[in-house]
C-alpha cells in the first residue's frame, strides 16, 4: 500500500511538471520567436548568410536575434537588437481609462512604452527589420529573413505601430498608490492585483507586455490558442489577476 501511494504521488508530481512545462520553448521548432533558419515551421526565419564573408553563419543560432554575450546595447539583459526608431507610439486611451486621466497620469506614469515593452517593440513596431541586430561580426552581412508571403527577404513584417493604440495599456505603474486611487472615488474601479495569481509586474511595479506574454515559451497551444506567447495561465485567469470581475465597474 505504501509503495502504491509513492507511485501515485510520483505520477501526480510528474504530470504536474509536464503541465507546467507544456508549450513550445524558444529552442524548439514551431516557436515563432525561434528565427533560426532550421525552424522551417516558422513563417519568418533567417536566410543562410554569412559564410561568404569568412564568418560562421549565425542564421542557425537562436538567442542571437535578441541577445549577445558581448557588446550589448544596454537597453535590456545582453540586448542585441537595434532600438526602435519610432519616437511616438499612440497608446490606448478612452474617457473611462483612469490611469490616463491627467490627475492620475503623473502617478501611474502612463505614457510611452518603456522597459521590456520597449524591447518587444524593437520587433513589433512595424518599422524595425527582424535582422536589425545591435552587434554583428565586423564586416558580416546583416541578418536577412525569408518572408513566406513573397518569397523574398523581408523587413517590415508586423502591424504598423499606430495599431498599438488598440492594445491593452502597458508601461504604467500598478502599485499600491495607483490601486488606492483606482478603487476610491471618483473612479471606483474594482481593480486589484496579486502576484500570487501567476502574473508579474516589472521591478518598478509596472505592467508590461511580459505581464501576460512569455517571449521564450509559447504556451498558447495548451492554454489559449488565440493569443500567441500567452503565459501558463488561462486567458480568464490572467485577466482576473488584475480585474475584479465580481461586479461591473461604475464610471463617474
Amino acid at each position: 500500500m505504501k509503495f502504491a501511494a509513492i507511485i501515485i504521488i510520483t505520477f501526480l508530481f510528474f504530470g504536474y511538471s509536464l503541465s507546467e512545462g507544456a508549450g513550445k520553448k524558444i529552442s524548439e521548432r514551431g516557436n515563432k520567436h525561434n528565427f533560426s533558419y532550421q525552424n522551417i515551421s516558422s513563417n519568418y526565419r533567417a536566410l543562410p548568410t554569412g559564410e561568404m564573408e569568412g564568418f560562421p553563419s549565425r542564421s542557425n543560432q537562436i538567442c542571437v536575434f535578441c541577445h549577445t554575450p558581448h557588446g550589448s546595447s544596454g537597453e535590456g539583459p545582453l540586448w542585441n537588437r537595434q532600438a526602435s526608431t519610432v519616437s511616438f507610439f499612440k497608446h490606448f486611451s478612452s474617457a473611462s481609462l483612469a490611469i490616463d486621466d491627467p490627475s492620475v497620469r503623473g502617478i501611474s506614469e502612463y505614457g510611452q512604452p518603456n522597459g521590456s515593452s520597449r524591447l518587444c517593440l524593437s520587433c513589433h513596431d512595424g518599422v524595425t527589420a527582424l535582422g536589425a541586430l545591435f552587434s554583428t561580426p565586423s564586416g558580416a552581412t546583416p541578418m536577412y529573413f525569408l518572408d513566406v508571403r513573397t518569397g523574398q527577404s523581408g523587413t517590415n513584417i508586423h502591424l504598423p505601430y499606430e495599431t498599438y493604440s488598440s492594445h491593452h495599456p502597458v508601461s504604467f505603474k500598478y502599485d499600491v498608490n495607483v490601486r488606492n486611487i483606482l478603487t476610491s472615488p471618483p473612479y471606483n474601479r474594482p481593480y486589484w492585483f496579486s502576484p500570487a495569481n501567476g502574473v508579474t509586474l516589472d521591478r518598478y511595479q509596472r505592467m508590461q507586455c511580459t505581464t501576460c506574454h512569455d517571449p521564450h515559451q509559447d504556451k498558447s497551444d495548451v492554454q489559449d490558442p488565440t493569443t500567441p506567447f500567452w503565459t501558463g495561465k488561462t486567458y480568464a485567469e490572467v485577466c482576473k489577476s488584475c480585474h475584479n470581475m465580481a461586479s461591473p465597474p461604475s464610471f463617474p
